[in-house]
């Protein structure tokens, strides 16, 4: 089956006040890691290279006490590494020449006569040396300087400190750094999204009212607001909209007018024609043409002025419950004689369900004529009609086929259009000027329904029209 459908794109995530929102807040967070890391950076240059020279001035004080002290034979140097380690905030260790401990501050006897492991180099420096070494899990800064004692090389004095208090206090500013753009990004979007709704909601109801527009409401206005390209592009709307609405006015006139003022000469011609044909005699040749022409422009006429009628405004209807077995009756009995004379069979599907609509019954009435006369129009000589009703979800729908010719798949997005019959499926011979399905589908949007065609499996054409059903507390009692 071939069906028309229409989708329409949701409104979410993916409309202007979200993309913009999401925007700024993710610019936000760009920055805040930049900036984050760049902060971070910087503060740990600057405070390595303060801890650097503090364990190098540290090391050079811790040396010159060794030096003075161990002039004296009654001199510990363990207690001298030990408070020369508690005046540098760090670990004293001296090192022999050959790289091996002598003494530690710590008092850890364990490491007294074994090398240590100490970064490349460290020990190769003829002066001073310090430098901040990471050892994984924390931050270890080194300091090193030759020991000469009375003008003899003694070895090395070793500063150590470690620097996992400077590395957590780095880690808590990273922490502090990134909570607070994440705050910034929280407000920046709040922010964005309030000036993304103010610029979104002209926008919407531009959009409103162009749909409004499209379903056939004209008479549209939105406020001028917003910033200046944004109120410019709705007041063009609203001189738009206005010019629009008044020239469907006037060709709503126009139409109206003409067909009334055609009403008249096609009566006489229609009489006129009458007349010829019931006098006794021979007929002027084509007469039979000429009443069949003026029946068929009579419909035409009678098409227009319904169609200006449902194009009023001011069109009120009589809406009330309506059982559509009564209403597929009353159409039966008006298409009935068109259908015998086609030889059409009119045939209704039993429905096990008393189906109830809502809407307005003359104007239900002549939509469901329309497409009964359509479908017997357009079927074969000996063809048959066939309607059924179905339910579902609060609506009725009352469906209708016919044995016909059918129409191309790519048709059936026009059908209901003012004026439009498929060329190649239906020759001009065979039916009206293309309003009777306008018809339908303007009663149908005014009754709150829709009408869909679609290609039922074999040939023919299929047409549902589709009503709110009637609630059941308003049926009347029969």
């Amino acid at each position: 089956m071939c069906s028309l459908h229409r989708n329409h794109r949701q409104w979410g995530f993916n409309s202007l006040r979200w993309r913009l929102g999401i925007s700024y807040a993710g610019l936000v967070l760009i920055a805040t890691a930049l900036l984050t890391g760049m902060a971070v950076q910087t503060a740990a240059t600057i405070s390595v290279a303060a801890e650097r020279e503090r364990a190098l001035s540290g090391v050079k004080g811790v040396a010159a006490a060794f030096s003075d002290a161990l002039a004296t034979a009654a001199a510990d140097p363990a207690q001298i590494a030990r408070e020369q380690g508690l005046a540098a905030g760090g670990r004293v260790l001296w090192l022999g020449p050959d790289g091996r401990v002598r003494v530690d501050g710590s008092g850890d006897a364990a490491l007294g006569g074994k090398n240590i492991p100490l970064p490349t180099g460290l020990l190769e420096a003829s002066g001073p040396r310090a430098g901040i070494y990471d050892t994984g899990s924390t931050w270890t800064a080194y300091a090193v300087t030759p020991l000469a004692i009375a003008g003899r090389s003694a070895g090395w004095l070793l500063l150590v400190r470690d620097l996992a208090a400077l590395r957590q206090e780095l880690s808590a500013l990273q922490r502090r750094l990134w909570l607070m753009g994440a705050v910034l990004a929280l407000i920046v979007t709040a922010a964005g999204l309030v000036f993304a709704n103010s610029l979104a909601r002209p926008l919407e109801r531009l959009t409103q009212a162009a749909r409004r527009m499209q379903a056939g409401d004209l008479r549209q206005s939105v406020p001028v607001e917003g910033g200046q390209e944004v109120a410019s592009l709705a007041a063009a709307f609203n001189d738009m909209a206005a010019r629009v609405a008044a020239l469907d006015e006037q060709r709503r006139a126009f139409i109206a007018d003409a067909a009334h003022e055609l009403r008249t000469p096609l009566a006489a011609l229609q009489t006129l024609a009458e007349g010829m044909r019931a006098e006794p005699g021979p007929k002027p040749a084509g007469l039979d043409g000429f009443v069949r022409q003026t029946e068929r422009l009579g419909r035409l006429v009678g098409s227009l002025l319904t169609l200006a009628h449902l194009d009023n405004p001011e069109l009120r209807l009589n809406l009330a419950p309506i059982r559509v077995r009564n209403l597929l009756e009353e159409a039966y009995w008006t298409v009935q004689p068109l259908a015998a004379a086609r030889q059409i069979q009119l045939q209704a599907v039993a429905s096990a369900v008393d189906a109830w609509v809502r809407g307005d019954p003359d104007w239900l009435h002549q939509a469901l004529v329309n497409v009964l006369d359509n479908a017997v129009r357009h079927a074969p000589s000996g063809g048959w009609v066939r309607t059924a009703v179905q339910t579902r979800e609060g609506m009725v729908n009352i469906t209708v086929t016919d044995a016909g010719p059918g129409v191309p798949p790519e048709a059936l997005a026009r059908l209901g259009t003012r004026f439009y019959r498929p060329a190649a499926a239906r020759e001009r011979k065979t039916g009206g000027a293309g309003l009777g399905l306008a018809i339908v589908r303007e009663v149908l949007h005014l009754n709150g329904g829709q009408v869909t065609f679609f290609c039922p499996p074999g040939q023919g054409l299929g047409v549902t029209l589709t009503l709110p059903a009637a609630p059941a507390e308003h049926k009347p009692q029969l």
